[in-house]
């Protein structure tokens, strides 16, 4: 008899081990997100030398300096990649039994400007070159802006999503949430920059970082579960539903 109850009690705990172990599988979402762009492409890196002058000037400290003085930059790009700047969102919840739009006209205007480490006004304060005026083109703001479109294909100093611009219509199907955040997609670059020293020759590199717009976007989720309402929406082909 007691050897029948600690059985039934095996049992029991055998079924409740096989729910615990069967059950969470149906219950968790697993969800991977890499960047848009690879990190390193084959174009990588790049390097490019501003040289004030066309020739090297004579230096006292040096013979044969290879940069002039004070005139001449170098920046190295090891990375690249795109990102999402989102600005803003607005959300239709459908309890009807038909498809209804998520539209929207916008009260402000948002904008977003090319930065370099960091500073995202109209003046720069870079680390090298002293200060540059985004309307009149920086070494650092025109470097970055030509690199952006090197790698990026598409670039500009800012863009702005203007106020009584329409966001939408995007159909909402019965029954679902609907989300469209709008925003920015930027091309990123992280690489080194130095200067040229008194001696002719280059410095030690310093960190160096560029944001820079490429296009308005508005990407667009739809799921009818709160549970899901953290998850990405992805077209037929993998992709993240986005309207440039």
């Amino acid at each position: 008899m007691k050897w029948t109850k600690k059985l039934g009690a095996a049992a029991g705990a055998s079924a409740l081990l096989a729910l615990g172990t069967v059950a969470p599988a149906n219950a968790y979402t697993f969800q991977t997100q890499v960047p848009e762009t690879p990190e390193n492409t084959e174009s990588l890196p790049i390097v490019s030398t501003y040289h004030k002058s066309d020739h090297l000037k004579a230096n006292i400290l040096n013979a044969r300096p290879v940069c002039n003085t004070w005139e001449d930059y170098r920046t190295v790009v090891y990375q690249t990649d795109e990102s999402f700047t989102p600005v803003g969102t607005i959300s239709t919840k459908n309890q009807t039994q038909k498809d209804i739009p998520l539209t929207q006209d916008l009260s402000k205007t948002q904008t977003v400007s090319l930065s370099v480490n960091g500073s995202r006004t109209e003046s720069l304060n870079v680390n090298l070159g002293g200060t540059g005026n985004l309307s009149k083109g920086s070494i650092d703001a025109g470097l970055a802006y030509s690199l952006a479109k090197t790698v990026g294909g598409d670039a500009s100093y800012s863009l702005s999503w203007s106020a009584g611009q329409t966001i939408g219509p995007y159909d909402v199907p019965a029954g679902y949430t609907g989300e469209a955040t709008y925003g920015f997609k930027m091309v990123n670059l992280t690489g080194t920059q130095q200067y040229c020293q008194l001696n002719g020759t280059w410095s030690n590199p310093v960190a160096w970082r560029a944001n820079v717009p490429i296009k308005n976007e508005v990407q667009v989720k739809l799921y009818d579960k709160n549970s899901d309402s953290y998850i990405t929406s992805y077209d037929e082909d993998g992709e993240v539903i986005s309207y440039g």
